[in-house]
């Protein structure tokens, strides 16, 4: 993939060079010996790309100004205003914003990096005839305040604020709609919650649904992302280079900062779904869990277009938004990351969804099944798919079963077989497979996980495997396409009390190379079940509780977890696999037990290790 423009010209700020463009020429202001012949000659090969994108500098007015909350702490806010032939638009327009966490704006060298820099989709709203804006949230940015932990309330409260200084301006039709992903995807939600009387529509891209389901995911904290995720939200808050809007005392807002909360000390205080915070006395992942708005969101009936991946750290919690919301919806799911999307089908997905609801454009969107999806290896033209719901109403559970092996596949603890349920002609043999737990297997630093704060996407799991328990079928012989919520089921003993199980859905393709499809992970000593208090769609609920916890007895337990959402074809040719491990040191939190545990998965009539799959019939 070819660097973007936006990548270039960040690259060639952190160097020290200006570059323009004017009477469609580029010129530029450089240190000594930084413009070389090599970097000369790029630029001159993408001249006529870097020109288009520069003139679009002058597709709208930006100015900065500072909103008052009820508590007389002032945001800081860009906003911009569309030009047409140069002159910013007089008449009213409905109004799109987003609540930043990571600055709306910042100096950077050789001028000011703003949103529409960062996200450059979001010029096609202005084309449309929206005024965009970006504000930064209380304790972060330019705005004042501070933030005694992250998704407090007060922020929610914030949001209602501004959505109604946005419709009470003269250049507003008072129609107001949000847009942001991430953090910022997670407050649309909290905002709908508060009942802005003139927030018509929201688009949250890739939002989470449940905080200790995320954090601690069967039990096991996800360590890596609360530490980095919070030293980068440290960082922003606290270090210079925020652009300033209405308060030239940055320096004073950057110190006040200093007093917001450190995110991975409270995090990782919080062992339990239960756990009570020192500092405030509450019982943090209730009071701020974004799950417990569901009732005030759905009261609010504000429409919500969810944008998710199906490689997004919160592909599964958009789906619980979707099953949960009884807000006017649609879900629409395609083939990336955390921070790997498609501009064009990001600003084409918020601009049907702001035309009909702000503009009120007959478009159709509303009549269409509210459900899209992309069927990755899907044949060319027919990936995109809809549904009527979610999970689509058409796919069928398919058991795949752990047998004894060898597979001849892979030179792993075991190189079992996976066989399914229905081809087997004959129960398997009981059995287990002993592995000795292997403190280096790990996904890797590029994992969705490390994505989600923005460390990359890339996987190669081939290494992996060699460290692991895998159960790997015969080449396929036709096409089998997952659609919905994979399940494991795992029998397990341990020479210790408890331990972590990380089981991954993965594709072998011919030259025996492992393709990360999805995953699931469960501590053995969490493997109690319980109800949610949400519609969880069947799925396997961990409370999480401190009471709820077991330590593994001598016998076999069965743990079950259900792995994170895809639509994927396995391709004839190729075969599926299960691979076991008990550390995914790059990512996860697992302590190093001595001596080293070992564990054994067993399998057959009396203990069914197995993988559930969601199967779409073949068309």
């Amino acid at each position: 993939m070819s660097e973007s423009v936006v990548d270039l010209l960040l690259s060639l700020r952190a160097q020290g060079i200006a570059l323009w463009a004017e009477h469609g020429k580029l010129r530029f202001d450089a240190p000594a010996g930084a413009m070389t012949p090599a970097l000369r000659e790029r630029l001159v090969a993408r001249r006529a790309e870097i020109v288009a994108f520069l003139a679009e500098a002058d597709l709208a007015e930006r100015s900065t100004v500072r909103i008052t909350m009820t508590d007389g702490v002032g945001l800081a806010a860009d906003l911009y205003r569309p030009k047409r032939g140069g002159v910013v638009t007089e008449e009213p327009l409905p109004v799109v914003w987003c609540h930043e966490r990571y600055r709306r704006a910042e100096h950077v060298s050789g001028g000011v990096l703003t949103k529409l820099d960062s996200q450059p989709w979001l010029r096609e709203l202005l084309r449309h005839g929206y005024v965009v804006a970006v504000v930064d949230v209380r304790g972060g940015g330019a705005s004042e305040g501070t933030r005694p932990v992250e998704f407090d309330p007060q922020e929610a409260r914030d949001a209602h604020t501004v959505t109604e200084w946005l419709a009470e301006q003269p250049w507003s039709t008072g129609r107001v709609g949000m847009f942001g992903m991430s953090y910022s995807g997670i407050g649309q939600l909290l905002a709908a919650g508060t009942a802005p009387p003139h927030l018509a529509a929201i688009v949250p891209q890739m939002a989470m649904f449940d905080l200790y389901a995320f954090l601690r995911p069967g039990g096991v904290f996800r360590d890596d992302f609360a530490r980095n995720w919070g030293e980068t939200v440290r960082r922003l808050d606290t270090e210079a280079g925020v652009a300033a809007a209405g308060n030239p005392d940055v320096a004073g807002l950057v110190a006040e900062h200093r007093l917001n909360a450190r995110v991975f000390e409270q995090a990782a205080a919080l062992e339990f779904r239960d756990s009570t915070d020192r500092a405030s006395g509450l019982a943090l992942y209730e009071h701020i869990n974004p799950a417990a708005a569901l009732a005030d969101i759905s009261a609010s009936g504000v429409p919500v277009c969810h944008l998710t991946g199906w490689y997004d750290v919160w592909v599964r919690d958009t789906t619980l938004w979707y099953r949960n919301l009884t807000n006017p919806q649609r879900l629409v799911i395609g083939p990336w990351s955390h921070n790997k999307w498609s501009d064009e089908d990001i600003a084409r997905e918020h601009l049907r969804w702001y035309d009909h609801w702000l503009k009120g454009i007959d478009n159709g969107v509303t009549d269409e099944r509210p459900v899209r999806y992309f069927t990755m290896s899907a044949p060319p033209g027919t990936e995109w798919r809809t549904a009527s719901r979610w999970p689509p109403p058409h796919v069928r559970p398919r058991a795949f079963h752990f047998h004894a092996g060898p597979a001849g596949t892979v030179s792993s603890a075991n190189d079992g077989l996976l066989l399914a349920e229905d081809e087997t002609g004959a129960a398997p043999a009981d059995g287990a497979d002993a592995y000795e737990v292997d403190y280096s297997a790990t996904t890797g630093r590029t994992s969705r996980w490390s994505d989600g704060y923005g460390g990359g996407f890339r996987y190669d799991l081939t290494a992996n495997d060699r460290k692991a328990l895998t159960y790997t079928s015969p080449v396929l012989t036709e096409d089998l396409e997952v659609t919905g919520h994979p399940l494991v089921h795992l029998w397990v003993t341990s020479t210790h009390p408890d331990g972590e199980f990380f089981v991954y859905l993965e594709e072998v393709d011919e030259k025996g190379d492992s393709h990360y499809v999805s995953e699931a992970v469960i501590r053995a000593s969490h493997r109690g079940l319980g109800t949610p208090p949400y519609d969880g769609m069947g799925l396997p609920y961990h409370p999480g509780t401190a009471e709820s916890v077991a330590p593994l007895p001598g016998e076999p337990v069965e743990l079950v977890a259900d792995m994170h959402p895809t639509s994927n074809v396995f391709v004839a040719g190729r075969r599926l696999r299960i691979s076991v491990t008990c550390c995914d040191h790059d990512n996860a939190q697992v302590p190093r037990r001595d001596p080293v545990p070992v564990v054994r998965v067993h399998r057959g009539p009396g203990h069914p290790s197995r993988v559930v799959l969601p199967v779409a019939p073949r068309l």
